[in-house]
């Protein structure tokens, strides 16, 4: 069983960044900008297919890597990440002291400021508590995801339509089609925290987008995921707009969706 880390960039001019990451593992490196082709590099002993893509959006990226994955398990990574030195060996033996796990989730902290608070024990993951999990600390068997036709959705992340979601939609799918998603408290790595590429504030776009993604998580459950959203969350978005606004714009968005749209 070995390790393939699925990363997605953009604008990069040379290799530079498996080192700034400091990558211990095969790769799939999806780099979006201006021109299209395909390398295969080596990095440390490692092989590397090194894709350059004009295409954009990251739910794309992703999907990208992954039809082009070829090991056991894949690891979700984005160019802002410093891994932990053993790495892989970290993530794989997590698949085999739990290998009825199908998913595992990591953890990773911020460098410039505290990225989470994570649960201080390994736990199974549900629809509720999936929601929490972000796209860097999240692996899988590659092979149980082609199994099941699993990718992500397009219309989501940050450059598509929607701008925000994209793993939790994903780890819903997950959920939807019987695979197992286990939770363990280990650090894979570190993460820059910069300005980020698609966040600008609690405005009309951002409730679009947040309640376009609760429906592409659950139809079923969408209004209360967007009433309890604004319930819970005001006091994050105040400033900005009030309860019945941003009920107002994921309902528009949640409507958007179900339009296809």
């Amino acid at each position: 069983m070995r390790l393939q880390v699925l990363v997605s960039t953009m604008h990069q001019t040379n290799m530079s960044l498996l080192d700034r990451m400091n990558l211990g593992a095969r790769a799939v490196v999806v780099n979006q900008c201006s021109g299209d082709g395909v390398q295969q590099l080596e990095h440390k002993g490692y092989g590397i297919h090194w894709i350059n893509s004009s295409g954009r959006g990251l739910s794309r990226s992703r999907n990208m890597a992954l039809s082009h994955a070829a090991e056991a398990v894949c690891l979700l990574g984005d160019d802002d990440l410093e891994y932990r030195d053993g790495c892989e060996e970290i993530i794989l033996e997590q698949f085999k002291r739990y290998p009825e796990a199908d998913v595992i989730t990591f953890q990773v902290e911020g460098i410039e400021r505290p990225f989470k608070t994570y649960h201080p024990e390994p736990r199974r993951l549900n629809f509720l508590t999936s929601m929490k999990v972000s796209s860097v600390e999240i692996a899988f068997r590659r092979e149980r995801l082609e199994q099941s036709g699993i990718r992500f959705k397009e219309q989501f992340g940050a450059g598509a339509v929607y701008r925000m979601g994209e793993e939790n939609i994903f780890l819903a799918e997950c959920l939807r089609k019987g695979l197992k998603i286990q939770y363990v408290p280990v650090k894979i790595a570190d993460l820059h925290i910069g300005d980020s590429s698609w966040f600008k504030g609690y405005d009309r776009d951002y409730f679009i987008s947040r309640g376009a993604a609760f429906t592409a998580m659950s139809r079923l459950h969408s209004l209360a995921l967007i009433v309890q959203f604004a319930a819970r969350k005001h006091g994050l978005f105040k400033e900005e707009m009030s309860r019945r606004e941003a009920v107002r714009w994921m309902l528009e968005g949640r409507r958007r969706y179900l339009r296809g749209g």
